[in-house]
């Protein structure tokens, strides 16, 4: 019973965040018009925040599949190689997290730099 609540006013949280957030920035952009700002300005900001969520979104890819990875690889080292009867490899994780989120990074890099070609 008490789960119904928690979601119910989980959900009207994220609304009304969202419904505010919109709001007034609806709001800050007409009265920015008004005043004689360009529009382009607007597209600016826009394109500079798609490229910081596309490097985002590519670094905790990266970091889930390495995490996903680093678990695969665990299992294999204590099927395959436990010498010492470990009952862990947390060294597993750690460099595939590092490893896969420094790919993402290398990937965001590269996608970004086309990006701005192609814009430029």
């Amino acid at each position: 019973m008490y789960e119904f609540f928690i979601i119910f006013a989980l959900t009207l949280t994220v609304f009304g965040i969202a419904y505010t957030f919109l709001t007034y920035r609806n709001k800050e952009r007409l009265a920015l018009i008004e005043s004689g700002v360009d529009v382009e300005y607007f597209r600016r900001k826009t394109h500079r925040q798609s490229i910081l969520l596309l490097s985002f979104g590519l670094i905790f890819i990266g970091f889930a599949t390495g995490v996903l990875t680093g678990f695969f690889f665990e299992k294999y080292l204590l099927e395959n190689y436990n010498p010492k009867d470990y009952r862990n490899y947390p060294q597993a994780y750690l460099s595939m997290i590092t490893f896969f989120m420094g790919l993402a990074m290398l990937i965001s890099y590269l996608v970004n730099r086309r990006i701005k070609k192609r814009n430029q």
